[in-house]
């Protein structure tokens, strides 16, 4: 089993896999001589926020290098049914508190004080310095199979635009930057959820195989949030990506 999960990580009933002897911080990298960006204290370089590479750059590697696979909503829960792997959900830990897949666990790779808690202002959130640290305190064995997912997901399936002017469907809102540090810090078997907690809710509605979540924690409903109302047009145009 993971070990007692303190204030700062969640997790939604479910059997977790067993726990097996934490393995010494180390780094990774595809090609050790591009070390564009700056490392942090562990010699990780960032996956976004102050020091991180170019997005382009950390696409690539995570598709080209790293070869990280993209699951669906169905194909996530085979992976890690039974405690065979686990659901990693790194959003923001009060949208994890209000609404999550059954069985998922939170290690935010975002963080903020109250404007951001309380009022959902994206411009005072930062990413979690302590993300990788924390993720090996909970899941300690680097060979767990780990699906990472945020709020929309993001794309390993197309490249990013060339034009920097628009914005970019395929960066998402943290799990592919999250795990970009993850294969630096070791961890082998990491999985990107297509579309993210929000795919997965809709999803629920049509493919009833899916353990389903109590639907009225979903603000995708609710225009404030600007969710379901975007689901299938231009992102550009305002959809909420924190």
């Amino acid at each position: 089993m993971f070990p007692a999960l303190s204030t700062t990580f969640a997790r939604a009933p479910a059997s977790a896999p067993r726990r097996r002897s934490r393995s010494r911080p180390q780094t990774t990298c595809v090609d050790p001589s591009n070390r564009a960006g700056t490392p942090n204290y562990r010699g990780i370089v960032p996956g976004m926020g102050p020091g991180a590479r170019e997005w382009v750059q950390i696409h690539a590697e995570l598709k080209r290098g790293y070869k990280m696979k993209t699951v669906s909503s169905v194909e996530a829960i085979k992976l890690t049914a039974n405690g065979k792997g686990v659901l990693l959900d790194v959003r923001f830990a009060p949208d994890y508190a209000q609404w999550a897949i059954p069985g998922s666990m939170s290690v935010p790779y975002v963080e903020g004080g109250f404007l951001a808690s309380a009022l959902r202002l994206p411009g005072f959130k930062k990413v979690n310095p302590r993300f990788v640290d924390d993720v090996e305190r909970v899941i300690p064995d680097k060979r767990t199979k780990i699906v990472l997912m945020d709020i929309w997901g993001g794309s390993l399936e197309a490249d990013p635009p060339t034009n920097k002017s628009f914005t970019d469907p395929t960066k998402g809102a943290g799990s592919l930057p999250a795990a970009f540090e993850l294969y630096q810090a070791g961890y082998k078997n990491l999985y990107h959820m297509r579309g993210g907690v929000n795919q997965y809710y809709e999803d629920c509605e049509t493919i009833k195989s899916l353990p389903e979540p109590d639907p009225k924690t979903w603000p995708g409903n609710k225009e404030f949030f600007g969710y379901r109302q975007f689901n299938g047009k231009d992102r550009a145009r305002g959809q909420r990506d924190d």
